[in-house]
């Protein structure tokens, strides 16, 4: 997922000016500069995400799979971030942030239905990782995945067809953020070149 980051419409009409000066390095510098404030409030937004959103995992009793923290860190890597003269882009490699603006259809690829897990035991895991080791299996007529644990047949996961994900805008900052963190990236920018021009 790409977030490309527009400054230029937003800023003051004298930032205007002074970045319409600009060619070059110097543009691609001051799109740089918008990218890595972005880029920052993006990473600190989805920490606190990532150590808030425990919802299914403490209504199954299982550990958190990290999915966020993951996520934060390669929005992080140096790599997530491009410049160039016409703007910047921040690469959002993973998955489920499409979410922040649609709604989203999970379908199998090459299986007939999704496992949905249901119980702690299979939480953040694949069917495929637990069914030999756990002796996996589908109850006749049931559209569910079970083992047996202490004797007892146990769902471990829901067979469907597809699961549509709702849009969440809060999964990253808000528009305004954004573009705020861009424009201050800009005059950091811009006021640093303008104190080094003072010293000359």
């Amino acid at each position: 997922m790409n977030l490309r980051i527009k400054v230029a419409d937003s800023v003051s009409p004298r930032l205007q000016s002074l970045m319409r000066s600009l060619s070059g390095s110097g543009l691609i510098d001051v799109n740089r500069a918008a990218g890595q404030e972005v880029q920052l409030i993006t990473v600190n937004h989805v920490a606190v995400i990532a150590s808030t959103r425990h919802a299914t995992a403490q209504r199954l009793g299982a550990s958190p799979t990290n999915h966020f923290a993951q996520a934060a860190e390669k929005v992080a890597a140096g790599g997530a971030l491009a410049a160039d003269a016409s703007g910047a882009t921040l690469t959002i490699s993973h998955v489920g942030f499409t979410r922040a603006f649609r709604d989203v259809k999970i379908s199998p690829k090459s299986a007939k239905s999704l496992a949905i897990p249901i119980h702690a035991t299979s939480y953040g895991k694949r069917a495929s990782e637990l069914w030999d080791r756990m002796g996996l299996f589908i109850p006749k007529g049931k559209r569910i995945i079970a083992a047996t644990i202490g004797g007892v047949v146990t769902p471990l996961y829901i067979l469907t067809k597809s699961v549509t994900q709702k849009q969440d805008r809060s999964l990253l900052p808000s528009d305004e953020q954004f573009q705020t963190a861009a424009v201050m990236g800009v005059k950091g920018w811009l006021g640093m070149v303008l104190a080094k021009g003072g010293n000359n």
